[in-house]
């Protein structure tokens, strides 16, 4: 039997949005977010602002992937 076991050295998330043209490229990342506060990323209102702020207009992709990532390692 296994005794070591997959924990997260902290409880904070980070937010990638990803460009769903290609979803290998990372748009921006927010870090530093916990569970309570990660579900305002997944509003279209806040999305939508995000990626209008942060990317030029002609370089919109035609859709986005919102993803929450933890690292956790084997100790």
């Amino acid at each position: 039997m296994i005794n070591k076991k997959y924990l997260k050295a902290t409880p904070r998330l980070d937010v990638q949005f990803l460009n769903g043209d290609n979803p290998k490229e990372i748009l921006f990342e927010v870090k530093n977010r916990t569970a309570m506060d990660v579900g305002e990323m997944f509003v279209n209102t806040y999305v939508d602002q995000m990626i209008k702020q942060t990317i030029p207009e002609k370089e919109l992709p035609s859709s986005v992937i919102v993803l929450v990532t933890a690292e956790f390692t084997l100790l």
